[in-house]
């Protein structure tokens, strides 16, 4: 049992010891195929229900036995009885460091480099999700999509988790059935409360509850690549995430076909939301082709792109001899 477990472990005993009833042990023997070890213990049932000192080491000395043998029950047994919501209640900072830094130090969801974003949607709208995806990635966006980025060995809320503590921001695909999907409004909740910006997108229904301040963007009818342009070009306004989404761009473009490349680049022109310095700097950076170029010329000659800067004149010592 590695050093990770053994903490879960540990808070499974806090948990048994300041909330379990004789039922709950009951029904822990049931989930994890271990009845007898606990109805066949000598003292742990007595002792708690006459409040017995020695109840807390019988706990531990039943759960040990347990998990020892079965440590692969245990994230099971957390998730049934719902003991990282009281120890995230109880413990926020160690909670943190023992349910999320593991998983989140890392996450190989995401593409390097590029903007991370979690969309928030219903599991009916998958195959449409996964063509936003693709849309967004040509902007350097990575997108989160839950039913296309998570491995089915993997246990995937820990996967959700990660992807909500390290997202830059969130899309929120609001649909008539979003509100009866608890998962999809705990989502928005976690993003609401870690302040990071939320961005509605109105598929048939408007934001509501405490997001519904949010201004969100009419999508009814259009395809993944329109949806995508009308959520960079929203996002791009936004002081605080252009200089990151600009950055991203530097890398997507540079790997992008030649129609696609000079027809975002264009677009990125009209929105009018960079700087000339930015667009000259993304210019030089995207690996523009000799046919590239001539195609944006305009662009490229309007920012004084590809200028090489003048030498600098060295000085002259006129106090050497000859």
């Amino acid at each position: 049992m590695d050093a990770i477990t053994r903490k879960k472990v540990a808070v499974i005993n806090k948990y048994a010891v300041d909330s379990f009833t004789s039922s709950d042990w009951l029904t822990l023997g049931q989930i994890t195929g271990q009845h007898e070890v606990i109805s066949d213990h000598p003292r742990l049932l007595r002792a708690l229900s006459f409040g017995d000192e020695d109840y807390s080491s019988c706990a531990i000395e039943v759960l040990n036995k347990i998990f020892d043998k079965h440590e692969q029950l245990v994230d099971d047994v957390i998730e049934y009885f719902d003991i990282a919501l009281w120890y995230q209640q109880k413990e926020p900072d160690k909670y943190k460091k023992l349910f999320l830094d593991s998983i989140t130090t890392s996450p190989d969801f995401w593409k390097e480099g590029y903007f991370q974003l979690f969309i928030s949607h219903l599991s009916s709208n998958k195959e449409r999700m996964f063509h936003l995806k693709a849309a967004l990635e040509q902007w350097g966006v990575s997108a989160f999509v839950a039913h296309v980025d998570i491995e089915p060995s993997r246990e995937w809320r820990n996967e959700v988790e990660a992807g909500l503590e390290t997202m830059d921001a969130m899309l929120v695909v609001v649909e008539p059935g979003f509100k009866d999907s608890d998962w999809c409004c705990q989502e928005v909740g976690y993003a609401l409360g870690k302040k990071v910006e939320v961005l509605p997108i109105c598929a048939g229904l408007d934001p509501f509850g405490f997001f519904g301040k949010y201004q969100g963007i009419q999508v009814k009818g259009k395809v993944p690549s329109e949806v995508a342009e009308k959520i960079m070009g929203t996002f791009l306004k936004k002081p605080k995430h252009r200089s990151q989404l600009l950055q991203s761009m530097e890398k997507s473009f540079a790997g992008l076909r030649s129609e696609v490349k000079v027809k975002l680049v264009n677009t990125l022109e009209d929105w009018n939301v960079a700087t000339d310095e930015e667009i000259r700097t993304i210019l030089e950076r995207i690996s523009l082709s000799d046919f590239e170029k001539k195609q944006l010329k305009h662009i490229i000659s309007r920012v004084k792109a590809f200028k090489a800067s003048k030498p600098t004149a060295e000085a002259v010592d006129d106090d050497l001899p000859f």
